[in-house]
């Protein structure tokens, strides 16, 4: 079979689209690259819209490879040094918040990396989904799909507003849980479970709506001279903080 070479070909005309949020919005798909990320997508049942790759490979589901030469993936990949496969597949929120687990609840949210690095450790301590309040960077963003390492193929996602989000804590059974760099209570503490972790945006944390919504305010105390810390770190302290006790009785490492 002749590798395609045309960016004129209507499936890599369509896939170079997905670079922009708006042609991700209207298609409803998203692009992933590498083996080790569609891999992750395989193993947990997702099943590509296209399929792409320089070197013959057998079908995925419907999706029939596309053989492309390595200047046309470089065309499309976001990264410096591109794989030698990519697919794109159909966006997927969760219709709702389970009152069960850990979930994680990010308002406004703006850098997609962050929002990776995110979803990647709400996957690695078991948690049970992220919930995007009010507007928030876009999730299968090549950015944001990259940080999550593939963990954007298992972790649920929701969105939803801050008004609707608000009830949702009103009637959560378990704690509900802030993060202020002047509270009084220590983030070293046992929670309640379910759990609802809210994590405000980078720089103005959460908002006076939201923070009056938590039963708990919580501070990670810092003793150097730095600010604050990285949205994505502390999510990562207070996740792993919340899930203690589950996470003791696994063997695995990092």
């Amino acid at each position: 079979m002749t590798p395609v070479t045309s960016l004129q070909n209507p499936i890599i005309k369509l896939i170079r689209s997905l670079s922009e949020k708006k042609f991700r919005r209207e298609t409803g798909l998203f692009v992933a690259e590498g083996w080790d990320m569609l891999n992750r997508a395989r193993k947990q049942g997702w099943v590509p819209e296209h399929l792409l790759s320089t070197e013959p490979i057998s079908p995925w589901g419907e999706a029939q490879p596309l053989l492309v030469s390595k200047k046309i993936v470089a065309s499309l990949s976001s990264q410096s040094n591109p794989h030698s496969a990519l697919a794109t597949f159909r966006q997927r929120y969760a219709s709702g918040i389970a009152q069960s687990g850990v979930w994680v609840a990010l308002e406004h949210m703006r850098d997609p990396g962050n929002l990776g690095t995110i979803i990647r450790t709400v996957d690695a301590v078991g948690a049970s989904g992220v919930v995007l309040v009010g507007d928030c960077c876009d999730p299968f963003s090549s950015d944001c799909v990259r940080a999550t390492t593939g963990s954007i193929f298992r972790v649920p996602l929701v969105r939803t507003e801050a008004s609707a989000f608000v009830a949702v804590c009103k009637t959560w059974p378990g704690d509900v849980i802030g993060t202020a760099m002047k509270a009084n209570e220590d983030y070293r503490r046992p929670y309640r479970s379910p759990t609802l972790l809210l994590m405000g945006s980078e720089g103005a944390g959460l908002s006076e709506k939201l923070s009056e919504a938590c039963n708990i305010v919580a501070r990670i105390p810092m003793t150097g001279d730095a600010e604050s810390l990285n949205v994505a770190t502390a999510a990562a302290l207070m996740l792993y903080e919340i899930r203690r006790a589950e996470l003791k009785s696994f063997a695995r490492h990092w």
